[in-house]
């Protein structure tokens, strides 16, 4: 005799397993997604390493003088995907990095967030002429 109790009633009625296999989806979903706000306090100290990278390069070369007092970098664009376009990037920023002082140029640096390790990824680095914005 089979028995329709348990777990094995759902693989005997076929809209209890669609119903199952819906809500064991739905589950799965909300477990691997993660929240903007926790993608964004992972992007300062990455971009917080690449600037100290840049500021220890540069003093290597033995011109600690060209240095801002203060390098700093903006955030251009900072964009959180959903859905489908987040599958493998959830998130994508764009910074712009000034270290030097008398040198009217910048590093420009493009990141996207790797939604299946959790991380931040660059991508994109070019250096660009023109100042600070003011």
């Amino acid at each position: 005799m089979i028995s329709r109790s348990g777990f094995g009633a759902l693989f005997l009625y076929p809209c209890a397993m669609r119903l199952f296999c819906a809500a064991l989806t739905a589950l799965l979903l909300l477990a691997c997604s993660e929240r903007p706000d926790s993608q964004e306090s992972k992007l300062a100290p990455y971009l917080q390493e690449d600037l100290k990278f840049m500021v220890a390069q540069t003093i290597s070369t033995g011109h600690p003088e060209a240095l801002l007092d203060t390098p700093y970098y903006v955030v251009n664009d900072l964009r959180f995907f959903d859905g489908a376009s987040a599958e493998i990037y959830s998130a994508y920023a764009e910074v712009d990095f000034f270290i030097y002082k008398n040198i009217k140029m910048h590093e420009k640096r493009k990141y996207r967030y790797d939604a299946h390790y959790r991380q931040w990824d660059r991508y994109y680095k070019v250096w660009m002429f023109g100042g600070a914005p003011e």
